[in-house]
């Protein structure tokens, strides 16, 4: 065969070869308006100008799969919180009755040394039952306050008669701290401050906690975890 036209049956192989790569069926669909065949990648139906129903809906966004939520943590105050007022009782249950005792043996008068050991007694008691009911009273509000602390937000749960819960979201937190007096590092309580971002209870206090370092330390790491698990979702 003679060079030419061999040359002319090559290119009219590599003309057939690129048409029929660009005769490849297109995938379709019909469109529910007017029932004719509508391109997959078309915006909207050529012949009545409905919207595509897969050329114009948008990707769908990645969705994080949820996290059930667990409970890390659950407590009330602390009541070792007590144990000062506990003392002051056992105080004044010994050392009025023991002034007015060694008042009394100094006074001549025996009537006069009886009326001064009564109402030592007498004093005695009421500060006893005054400070035994405000005793009692600070221990119903240390039962009555909750905390709970999950993977995903923070509760808080107070009221002897009546009650009311409040919580704060573990995203919103952006600092913990937590304080020790000298008295309370020798019962090993402390307070957990919570500064978060939300507008109604930018800091809050978690009072009397035991081993505060330690669920200061669960807080933080939570806080962080769902941080960062959220802007994750979000770049994707």
């Amino acid at each position: 065969m003679p060079r030419r036209t061999l040359s002319r049956c090559r290119c009219r192989d590599n003309r057939n070869a690129h048409a029929a790569s660009y005769n490849l069926p297109m995938p379709v669909i019909s469109c529910p308006d007017c029932g004719r065949e509508v391109s997959t990648f078309a915006p909207a139906c050529p012949h009545c100008g409905r919207p595509s129903p897969a050329g114009g809906a948008p990707m769908p966004a990645a969705v994080a799969s949820p996290v059930a939520e667990e409970t890390l943590w659950k407590g009330t105050p602390s009541p070792k919180v007590l144990i000062g007022r506990v003392v002051g009782l056992i105080l004044i249950a010994v050392l009025i009755p023991l002034a007015a005792r060694w008042t009394a043996t100094h006074t001549a008068d025996l009537d006069q040394a009886a009326r001064i050991t009564k109402i030592g007694w007498l004093i005695t008691a009421v500060i006893f039952v005054f400070q035994l009911i405000r005793l009692g009273i600070a221990l119903m509000r240390i039962r009555s306050t909750l905390y709970t602390v999950t993977n995903q937000r923070i509760i808080v749960e107070n009221g002897i008669i009546s009650k009311a819960l409040s919580e704060i979201d573990l995203r919103t937190i952006d600092d913990t701290q937590f304080f020790q007096s000298v008295s309370a590092r020798m019962l090993g309580i402390g307070d957990i401050m919570i500064i978060s971002s939300d507008k109604s209870q930018p800091a809050f206090m978690l009072h009397n906690i035991e081993n505060p370092r330690a669920l200061r330390e669960t807080i933080r790491s939570h806080a962080y975890a769902v941080s960062q698990r959220q802007l994750f979702t979000r770049a994707t």
